[in-house]
């Protein structure tokens, strides 16, 4: 099924999982609906305070984001090429609005643990050999931040960024072809919902 984030879960998921995996929300985020997003997820999806939880008791989330704030621009050994493209797309995504600050994706676990017992968090380098697939998830963030300007009723600003990201993402795909790459950084943190016995204890 396909679920709009920003609302509520359908109460028929009820308790119907016992692992949730969330990656690449920052494709989506947009400041104006982010207590509404998180809420969403974490409150709607962990919390015994509202009516729809997908979890059951004693399952697991995991939730993943690329961190824009340690993406660096890298080149292949003995390779000389233009980085314009790629730096400008690399800029984009730092700050793909004016009003969007991407400061909670390193404070994922600290989010986390506010609904539910995080039982690990950890960053990621992205390795050499991996290079080439780091570009393809970068080339295909553009294309999400792009849909995601230009929808929504987003301003006509936004729509002319869409454009020019597109662009630019097309220009830095033939540098990533000649040996540029983004270097990036995975946060990943894990949580656990409490099961029925531990909430039970805590209410005795």
């Amino acid at each position: 099924m396909t679920h709009d984030v920003h609302q509520p879960f359908p109460s028929s998921l009820l308790e119907a999982y016992d692992f949730v995996n969330v990656q690449n929300w920052l494709c989506i985020w947009r400041e104006e609906k982010s207590d509404t997003l998180i809420r969403n997820l974490l409150g709607l999806l962990i919390t015994d305070k509202a009516p729809s939880i997908l979890l059951e008791p004693g399952g697991f989330i995991q939730w993943s984001e690329q961190n824009p704030d340690a993406n660096r621009i890298v080149i292949a050994p003995s390779v000389s090429t233009s980085t314009n493209a790629t730096e400008e797309v690399l800029s984009f995504l730092g700050s793909p609005r004016k009003t969007i600050s991407f400061e909670w994706v390193s404070q994922l676990g600290e989010r986390l643990s506010k609904h539910a017992r995080v039982v690990a968090t950890n960053r990621y380098e992205s390795l050499n050999e991996h290079q080439q697939l780091w570009n393809i998830g970068v080339l295909q963030a553009c294309e999400e931040f792009a849909t995601n300007l230009e929808g929504n009723g987003q301003s006509s600003e936004d729509v002319e960024r869409a454009t020019k990201l597109r662009i630019a993402a097309n220009r830095a795909a033939v540098e990533m072809f000649n040996g540029v790459g983004i270097h990036s950084e995975l946060v990943v943190a894990v949580a656990q919902k409490e099961s029925s016995h531990e909430d039970s204890s805590e209410k005795e």
